[in-house]
């Protein structure tokens, strides 16, 4: 029996997919490959606060809740700009629309956690700036070993990863949350 949503619960699970999503950035500390993989970790993180709320939040505005509560903080804390909480919230309103006609989580859930790519976008899309930073952050052999993640390939292998764990987490908050 699926209980009802009240503003509490709600925001507590709001709260939680935060935190598990922002703890998977973490293992990024530990090699370039793990930073790579991080937004993965976050979508695997992230799917039993999904899973739990979607069973109880019917209509629009779930993912584009998380998506804009995730993104602000985010910013908040300088972790990312205006562009990047576009991507963030716009995965997040896309997951909205399609939820709204498919309804299904194996669906809607990854398009909402494609919106985890937005904190390392710029790995790509502007190599220097990124790797100076990285540099600053965690040392130049770290950031040395960050420029062949830079190539198209390992995008494509970090944007599949975040669907695939996407749905691993799912299957996983499926059979923990009946």
């Amino acid at each position: 029996m699926v209980k009802k949503l009240t503003f509490w619960s709600a925001t507590g699970f709001v709260v939680l997919y935060f935190v598990a999503v922002f703890a998977a950035e973490f293992i990024g500390f530990a090699h370039p490959v793990c930073w790579v993989l991080a937004p993965a970790l976050g979508a695997l993180l992230g799917a039993l606060p999904y899973r739990w709320l979607s069973l109880r939040w019917h209509g629009f505005g779930l993912g584009t809740v998380l998506s804009a509560v995730f993104g602000l903080l985010m910013m908040a804390m300088g972790e990312v700009d205006l562009t990047r909480l576009a991507i963030i919230v716009g995965c997040g309103v896309l997951s909205d629309l399609v939820r709204l006609g498919v309804k299904k989580d194996a669906v809607t859930y990854p398009l909402l956690a494609l919106g985890n790519i937005a904190e390392i976008i710029y790995l790509w899309t502007r190599k220097a700036w990124y790797l100076q930073g990285a540099a600053e952050e965690v040392g130049q052999a770290y950031a040395d070993a960050m420029v062949p993640l830079q190539s198209t390939l390992w995008l494509v292998v970090a944007l599949v990863a975040i669907v695939v764990a996407a749905e691993c987490g799912l299957w996983i908050a499926k059979k923990i949350i009946k």
